[in-house]
């Protein structure tokens, strides 16, 4: 009678075990994005993006005693004129108590602490202030140089093909640098969403395994995630820019046109808001899952050299 050896098995032959990409948590990360954290992040998005500038037109027409919102939407302003406004129409003595920059400032707070406690929600952790600091610095420790060094790269690049002459190059850098900047910040948030949630979690496993874990997730995938950050902010940016070229043709003769123009903002501000937070819960399902997998390669590792 012989008996077959049974093969040995390991993690990656569990389902729920098994390394995922992160593109594969784009739709599970998709519900949920209307509880209070969320209506929080889009609020203080709301507030970021609309404070100024209805703070702004409130500030002329208190200061200066006219507000050149209904009137000129979308015309130019020359740097002359701002600096007559800002020096000769006293706008300077009462820029610190101007609602822009309340307004601003509380967005901001609402924005960073509700997208925390959305993401420490979504990966079943607790959103602590000391992890919040914590990561920040991991960040600054593992992720400005890499992620700096390779979006400045990347912008050099686009600024050397625009320099060519050729006019689709020209147009191509003119509108792929901004967003290159815009990427590098958001895989320099990513990177920080990695370090915050590792420390609310604890370093169970010591701290330089925290940051070469935290960066390995950015770091193994670097197309999707690239693409995600890219994408995201194109996205972010067009939805705005759309309502400002219709603002731009239109004009803005009546006030009904400029209540139009700032209830459409306020709707594109929102759908930011919501994307935002949907990122927010695709990094906090990634996390999960790739913790869950790193512990238990972990605990294998430790089970073959006791035996």
């Amino acid at each position: 009678m012989s008996f077959e050896e049974e093969p040995p098995t390991t993690i990656h032959t569990e389902e729920a075990l098994s390394p995922r990409a992160p593109w594969s948590f784009l739709a599970p990360a998709l519900p949920g994005g209307f509880g209070r954290w969320g209506w929080g992040l889009m609020a203080g998005w709301a507030l970021v993006l609309l404070g100024p500038s209805l703070g702004w037109a409130g500030h002329l027409r208190r200061a200066a005693g006219w507000s050149a919102l209904p009137s000129h939407w979308g015309e130019g302003i020359s740097a002359r004129d701002i600096w007559e406004l800002w020096v000769n129409g006293g706008l300077q003595h009462r820029a610190a108590n101007s609602p822009t920059v309340h307004l601003l400032g509380v967005g901001l707070v609402i924005v960073l602490w509700c997208g925390w406690r959305l993401q420490a929600e979504a990966g079943g952790q607790k959103a602590r202030l000391g992890s919040w600091l914590l990561g920040a610095l991991d960040t600054l420790l593992i992720g400005l140089l890499p992620v700096g060094l390779v979006g400045w790269a990347a912008y050099s690049a686009l600024a050397w093909a625009g320099g060519l002459g050729i006019d689709g190059l020209g147009w191509m850098a003119f509108f792929g640098r901004p967003l290159v900047v815009m990427a590098t910040v958001a895989a320099l948030n990513l990177q920080w969403w990695f370090c915050r949630l590792g420390r609310a979690a604890g370093l169970s496993r010591g701290y330089w395994a925290h940051l070469a874990d935290s960066f390995l997730r950015l770091w193994l995938h670097p197309i999707q995630w690239g693409l995600v950050n890219l994408g995201g902010a194109a996205l972010r940016a067009l939805l705005p820019f759309l309502v400002l070229l219709l603002a731009w043709r239109l004009g803005g003769g009546t006030t009904f046109r400029v209540w139009l123009f700032l209830l459409l903002q306020l709707a594109v501000t929102l759908i930011n808001g919501w994307l935002m937070g949907w990122l927010l819960r695709v990094a906090a399902h990634f996390w999960t899952h790739d913790a869950a997998v790193r512990d238990a390669l972990a605990a294998l590792k430790e089970d073959a050299r006791e035996a």
